[in-house]
């Protein structure tokens, strides 16, 4: 260690009564002995009568050697007994005089061994030349077969062995040694203290890292973990043969890291030659310094809305909320999960966070595979975060929490997670320590915010479902990143028939309505045979962030199959259409899509529904159309104020039938048992019958 009293340099400045002119600072004549040491003015201040030595102060500053390291400049403990010793020694006298040896860190190379020395090694192989040791995984010597004398090694034996020569070459030669009661002394190399984002300037050097191990990935090569310090991120390699290199070190844990900067690809890598956990302090300061610089990074940019809207303003806040803590997430190395309704709006609202977020990995992780391991998007066939969904999602999680030491992730949920259907799911997935976010435009229910951790609804400002999903998340990912998806919300706009200010989205893209509308019909289409599958690839094609020629032609291709197979089911449902006008004047209109309609092909009986809705509405302006089947029923209306939650919370009570759903107020579904189908629709038209 660096001298405290000299500062490392050997020696220190003191203060001194100046002999000149005895500590008055005035003087007539000097030593004509030092007139050549003067300059010309100090000659000019002893003309002066001043003293020239000292400047007229008084004292002189004279350079002595520092007593506490005579002159070296370091001082230290023992590492043996701990006492004082002074210099470049390791050990005090006395317990050079006791057995020892060393022992080589791997951050110690062939400049660090001495002759002589006695080092503690471990036999790699025996050989007919000789015993080769390994003194650290650097460095290697051989005990030649001559030297052996009566010595017997086996592999993998800890072994004392003697520094005998070293070549030019940089061979080692070793005498075995044979010593008991020794203490041994640990050797380590001092590195260069450096922050992660100043590594790309000490690529082929041994530096030292401070941070917290963020993930754990175990290959059939190295170790990788990946290390944060606040300023940056870097996957750090340590080679054990394809087994677990520091088991003792998990996710979450600060660690001192010795290595050499390597380049892997395009990216920056650290060969680990020495780890090991911090604790107390240490790690205290560490840690507090990574979260002081992750909450100034994750404050969101906010470079305000792409529309003027008073709905948006109101819920602007609690977005730049959801925004910190994605961005947090990232940093953190905190996996996020996004679950979103299958249909146009929920895809363009799931793929906007989705690409938002990859657009950070990339600038902040230097893991050219993080964003495939911190960012997965996933489908909801149902308009809700139902139990089969969290029970795949909470199973990933734990696998990767045991396996790669990943932390629990943070769920959004996108077009859906408004509703007490919700709950369960949502219950299940915080009992682990997951936090929830809701992204949504269903009418929510109040008893699941308890269980959230956000939520984002136009509802709780005063809006209503025309702020689709797709526009709430564009507008939150343009707080995280700044690519352009803008045209995300519009096509949700349009896939989901959103009216009124929200139009304006479609403006600022520049594409028409209908390509918008052939857009949102390919994704659903696809997303329908894709099942419960993702497939973030063939969905950013068909949503344009691939080849553009190849994007057109695949939307026109899709959305030409979709039509057809819309037009070929809306022929065959309208014979089964059945309508009649209630008493208050609304017309209600009734599908048997279970009889009426293929199975397992698109459109499913949501979207046959609503087709064949579109077409009846022509000639009603007041309308309901159910579209039913064994055990759940459709609703589409127009121009009828109906509030599709409080329906089937009444149904619930009225009715011993296990009915569930929900939706938006004027479009829903409704799931039931079965055997109380009938009596569950005859209620439903009679509350819609009864509506003023």
């Amino acid at each position: 260690m660096k001298c405290e009293a000299c500062g490392g340099r050997g020696y220190i400045e003191v203060e001194k009564t100046c002999e000149i002119c005895n500590g008055s600072g005035k003087a007539r004549s000097f030593d004509p002995k030092i007139t050549a040491e003067l300059s010309d003015e100090q000659l000019k201040m002893f003309m002066s009568g001043v003293c020239g030595v000292c400047g007229g102060a008084g004292k002189v500053k004279i350079m002595q050697v520092c007593r506490m390291c005579n002159g070296t400049g370091k001082v230290g403990k023992c590492r043996i007994c701990g006492a004082k010793v002074v210099g470049n020694h390791e050990l005090c006298p006395s317990c050079r005089r006791r057995p020892h040896a060393y022992r080589l860190s791997n951050s110690c190379g062939l400049e660090d061994v001495r002759l002589n020395r006695i080092y503690l090694g471990r036999v790699s192989a025996v050989t007919d030349i000789g015993v080769f040791v390994n003194l650290n995984k650097r460095l290697r010597g051989l005990i030649h077969k001559k030297n052996l004398g009566g010595f017997k090694f086996n592999e993998d034996e800890e072994v004392l062995v003697q520094v005998s020569n070293i070549t030019l070459s940089g061979e080692i030669d070793l005498k075995p040694v044979k010593m008991d009661g020794f203490a041994v002394v640990d050797v380590s190399k001092e590195a260069t203290r450096v922050e992660i984002s100043d590594l790309e300037r000490y690529i082929g050097k041994m530096v030292e890292v401070r941070g917290m191990v963020t993930h754990v990935k175990l290959t059939g090569g190295p170790t990788i973990f990946t290390l944060l310090d606040g300023k940056g991120s870097v996957n750090a390699a340590a080679f054990e043969g394809g087994e677990r290199a520091y088991p003792e070190v998990r996710a979450d844990d600060v660690v001192r890291v010795v290595g050499v900067v390597k380049r892997r690809d395009t990216k920056l890598q650290l060969e680990i030659l020495e780890m090991e956990k911090l604790l107390g302090k240490e790690a205290y300061e560490v840690r507090k310094r990574i979260e002081d610089e992750i909450e100034r990074a994750c404050e969101p940019e906010f470079r305000g809305f792409l529309i003027e809207s008073k709905v948006l303003e109101e819920l602007r806040e609690e977005m730049m909320r959801v925004a910190k803590e994605l961005k947090r997430a990232i940093y953190e190395s905190r996996p996020v999960i996004i679950r979103h309704h299958w249909d146009a709006d929920g895809t363009c609202g799931g793929v906007a966070i989705e690409r938002a977020l990859a657009d950070l990995v990339e600038r902040v992780h230097s893991d050219s595979e993080a964003k495939y391991y911190l960012v997965k998007r996933k489908v909801s066939r149902a308009p809700f975060y139902e139990l089969e969904d969290v029970v795949r999602d909470l199973d990933e999680s734990l696998e990767d929490v045991e396996r790669h030491g990943d932390k629990i992730p943070l769920v959004v949920l996108v077009d859906n997670g408004s509703g007490v259907e919700d709950i369960p799911a949502i219950r299940q997935f915080l009992l682990f320590g997951a936090d929830v976010i809701t992204i949504d435009h269903h009418f929510p229910d109040e008893e699941v915010d308890r269980y959230l951790l956000h939520h984002v609804n136009p509802y709780k400002v005063g809006g209503d479902s025309n702020y689709t999903s797709g526009i709430l998340c564009v507008e939150i990912a343009r707080m995280i990143s700044d690519l352009d998806m803008k045209h995300l919300a519009a096509i949700s706009v349009v896939g989901d028939r959103a009216e009124g200010e929200v139009e304006k989205y479609i403006e600022l893209t520049g594409i028409s309505r209908k390509e918008l509308a052939d857009i949102a019909l390919a994704v659903e289409y696809e997303g329908f045979y894709l099942r419960f599958r993702s497939a973030s690839q063939i969905m950013h094609e068909i949503l344009g962030f691939g080849r553009q020629d190849r994007h057109k032609k695949l939307v026109e291709m899709l959305s030409g199959y979709a039509k057809e197979a819309i037009e070929e089911q809306v022929r065959t449902a309208m014979e089964g259409v059945r309508v009649q006008t209630l008493p208050n004047g609304i017309a209600l209109a009734a599908l048997d899509v279970e009889n009426y309609a293929k199975k397992f092909t698109f459109p499913p009986p949501g979207k046959l529904t609503g087709e064949v809705h579109d077409r009846l509405k022509q000639k009603h302006d007041r309308i309901v159309t159910i579209g039913y089947g064994p055990d759940f029923a459709v609703i589409r209306s127009e121009g009828v104020e109906l509030d599709i939650p409080r329906i089937v919370r009444e149904l619930r009570e009225e009715i011993v039938a296990g009915v569930d759903g929900g939706g938006h107020l004027v479009v829903g579904s409704i799931k039931f048992v079965q055997a109380k189908r009938k009596e569950v629709l005859a209620r439903l038209a009679a509350k819609i019958g009864s509506i003023g």
